[in-house]
């Protein structure tokens, strides 16, 4: 048998995505036995590293094998529901001790937009009558973020604003209040670390979330409006509640996990990217499949009806867990 090294890397990557989820559901390995997925990225240099010092002999194949397998075994763990951990095992251990000053103001126009960047930690955002936000939490020194403001804007981001590699050992907390009387268009962009997110009261024009290697809880239940939804995850995990009410959206999984938890009565029409490399639970909640798009019976006369765009490369998305939504 000859074997063609032009799709060596695909075979090893797609045999470890499909061998991880069955060997865990066969018993043979527990969830608690996969490593954080997180915690393998170094490998990736490695191999990339032996790709170049063997580029000129024969085994220059064997970087790019150790770099399919380590894709291989983080989606497979991803798919086998090891991405809970992603939030604390990509950040930093410490650094987030020393109390940074309270920052507050108002937003006094009709709209704002709400943009927080974080690399490496945790923020919690939380919804306050009127029209004043507040920004508090702890990091290494004390000084806090960066933190820019009108009456229209708020803008709060790490000082380590370089990229993930740059803020990585440097853990910070963010405590966010924003008001409840503007109308919202935020901007989440979290890059190694944690968020939970519970905007109930709040109207939010658009909700846009970006996790990078991260975890997020986000809470939409007592949302008053929302009009539209975009989130995208690389490497991380979401649990998602979404509010009893009418709206459209996207959701990207590449090489992590969505949990959705829907109000009973709620209709919903998901229209999936299949692929050999995704999972998606919807069967199990009485929606039908047409080619590949899951919906309710009898979606286009209900009176509450949200439709999402969802694609999971190398990840998976689940309806309605038994678990639920929100730790």
């Amino acid at each position: 048998m000859r074997v063609h090294r032009a799709f060596l890397g695909w075979g090893v990557f797609l045999v470890l995505v499909g061998a991880i989820p069955l060997a865990v559901r066969a018993g043979y390995v527990t969830e608690a036995q996969i490593p954080n997925v997180v915690s393998l990225w170094p490998l990736i240099l490695i191999g990339i590293g032996v790709g170049i010092l063997l580029a000129r002999t024969r085994y220059a194949f064997l970087g790019g094998l150790l770099v399919a397998a380590t894709f291989g075994v983080m989606a497979g763990g991803l798919l086998a529901g090891g991405a809970a951990g992603i939030g604390t095992g990509a950040c930093g251990p410490g650094g987030a001790t020393t109390p940074f000053p309270t920052r507050d103001g108002s937003l006094t126009g009709s709209s704002a937009s709400i943009d927080l960047d974080l690399n490496c930690g945790n923020v919690t955002v939380s919804v306050a009558p009127g029209t004043t936000w507040r920004v508090d939490g702890q990091d290494r020194d004390g000084i806090g973020p960066n933190i820019s403001a009108d009456n229209d804007s708020l803008r709060v981001r790490s000082r380590d604003d370089d990229g993930f590699f740059e803020a990585i050992n440097d853990r910070e907390t963010w405590r966010v209040s924003l008001p409840d009387s503007v109308l919202l268009d935020v901007n989440l962009n979290l890059n190694a670390g944690s968020s939970s997110l519970d905007l109930g009261g709040a109207a939010v024009e658009t909700l846009d979330l970006d996790l990078n290697a991260g975890s997020a809880i986000l809470d939409l239940a007592s949302l008053r409006e929302l009009g539209d939804l975009r989130v995208g995850i690389n490497a991380g995990s979401l649990e998602l509640t979404l509010p009893n009410q009418s709206l459209t959206g996207s959701i990207e999984a590449n090489a992590g996990s969505v949990q959705l938890c829907v109000p009973p009565g709620v209709a919903l029409r998901l229209n999936t990217a299949e692929s050999i490399v995704s999972s998606y639970d919807f069967e199990g909640e009485g929606l039908v499949k047409q080619g590949s798009t899951w919906e309710t019976p009898g979606f286009g006369t209900a009176t509450v009806r949200i439709e999402l765009d969802t694609a999971a490369n190398a990840g998976s998305i689940s309806l309605n867990p038994e678990e639920g939504c929100g730790g």
